[in-house]
C-alpha cells in the first residue's frame, strides 16, 4: 500500500507545463535558432532538479518505470549543458510519460472526516511511539486500516499493539511473554502482582505500584474477553464505529501504560 497525495500529481504536471511555456515551447512565435540554442543556466537547472526529484518519487511510487527512465535522461542532459529547446521537448515527453503511466492506476481517496483523523495519527500516538517504537508499523496500520473502511482488520491491529504492552507489562514483574497464549500470561502477571503485595515494604510506593499493576492486569482481562479473543480467532465482524471505539480505548490504555513502562522499562 502506498500513500500518495493528489496535490503533488497535480502539481507536477503544471509545472512541467510552465517550464515549456516559460521558454515558448507552445507559444504560437517560436524563440530564435539563438535563444533555442541556449543553454540551460545552473541555478535553472538545480530549480528544475527539485522537480525532477518529486516527479520521481511518484514515478517510483506508481511503478512508471518508462518516466523514470525519462528523468534519468533529462538529468544526463542537464548535467551536460542541455539547451532550452531540448529541456521542453524532455519536459513534454515527461509530462505525457506520466500521463500515461498513471491511467490505469487505482487510487482510494479517504473520506473527509477519516482523512482528518489518519493525518493525526503520528501526534495522537507519540507518547505511545515514545515507549513502544516497535508498535508503530501496527499502530499506523490499525489507522490506515480504519480509515480504508476495513474495521476488523484495524481492531486486528489494535489487538498487536496491545500485546507490545502486555509484554513490557510482564517484563517489568520480571517475566517473559514469548509463546504463551493471553490467559496464560495474565494469569502469571496476576500472580507476581499478589506475591509484590505480600513482599514490598509497605508504604505510598508500595500503593502506587500495585494499583498501576492491578488496573492494566484488569485492562488486559477486558480487551482479551472483549476484543482479542474475537477478532484472532474469527468469531465476529466490527463496523467502523465499534473499531473505532477499540483503537481508542486501546489508544488512551496504552498512553497511559507508556508513562511508566516501555519496551526498556522506566518504572
Amino acid at each position: 500500500m502506498i500513500n500518495c497525495s493528489v496535490t503533488a500529481i497535480c502539481t507536477i504536471g503544471s509545472q512541467f507545463m510552465l517550464e515549456q511555456l516559460m521558454r515558448q515551447e507552445d507559444l504560437p512565435d517560436p524563440m530564435s535558432s539563438e535563444e533555442a540554442r541556449a543553454k540551460v543556466s545552473k541555478a535553472e537547472a538545480e530549480k528544475i532538479g527539485k522537480w525532477i526529484d518529486i516527479a520521481e518519487s511518484i514515478a517510483k511510487d506508481f511503478e512508471c518505470s518508462a518516466a523514470i527512465d525519462r528523468i534519468a535522461i533529462i538529468r544526463r542532459g542537464l548535467g551536460r549543458g542541455m539547451s532550452h529547446r531540448n529541456l521542453c521537448v524532455e519536459l513534454r515527453v515527461l509530462r505525457e510519460t506520466l500521463d500515461g503511466g498513471l491511467k490505469n492506476q487505482f487510487i482510494y481517496r479517504y473520506p473527509t472526516d477519516k482523512a482528518r483523523i489518519f493525518g493525526n495519527w503520528k501526534a495522537d500516538w507519540t507518547k505511545v511511539m515514545a515507549a513502544f517504537p516497535s508498535a508503530q508499523k501496527d499502530i499506523l496500520a490499525c489507522v490506515d486500516l480504519w480509515a480504508m473502511s476495513h474495521p476488523t482488520a484495524s481492531v486486528f491491529h489494535a489487538m498487536r499493539v496491545l500485546e507490545h504492552g502486555l509484554r513490557a507489562l510482564a517484563g517489568n514483574l520480571g517475566l517473559t511473554f514469548d509463546i504463551q497464549n493471553w490467559q496464560n500470561i495474565i494469569e502469571e502477571i496476576e500472580s507476581e502482582i499478589r506475591g509484590l503485595g505480600k513482599k514490598l515494604p509497605r508504604g505510598l510506593a508500595k500503593s502506587e505500584r500495585l494499583q498501576f499493576l492491578s488496573e492494566a492486569a484488569k485492562e488486559f482481562v477486558y480487551f482479551k474477553d472483549g476484543w482479542r479473543n474475537y477478532v484472532s480467532h474469527n468469531r465476529a465482524n466490527y463496523d467502523e464505529h465499534q473499531a473505532r471505539s477499540a483503537y481508542e480505548h486501546v489508544r488512551a490504555f496504552m498512553t497511559a501504560l507508556s508513562s511508566q513502562i516501555g519496551e526498556v522499562s522506566t518504572a
